[in-house]
């Protein structure tokens, strides 16, 4: 089972310093649990989205449970 993610970056992750430190944390969770998350910007459109996904599910090997 692949796990992949999508994580919205918008504004708040910039100019918000408590929402930056709780976006790394979470980072650091998802990385720790063996997912693999794609960045989304409110300029990325909605096919190149879910092509990004689709790409990284074939291409990742399937998750190794704990």
């Amino acid at each position: 089972m692949q796990m992949v993610a999508l994580e919205y970056n918008g504004d708040q992750h910039r100019t918000d310093r408590r929402q930056y430190v709780s976006d790394i944390r979470r980072a650091e969770m998802f990385d720790r649990l063996g997912w693999h998350v794609i960045r989304v910007i409110n300029e990325d459109r909605p096919n190149v989205i879910v092509q990004r996904a689709r790409d990284a599910l074939v291409r990742l090997p399937p998750a190794r449970l704990p």
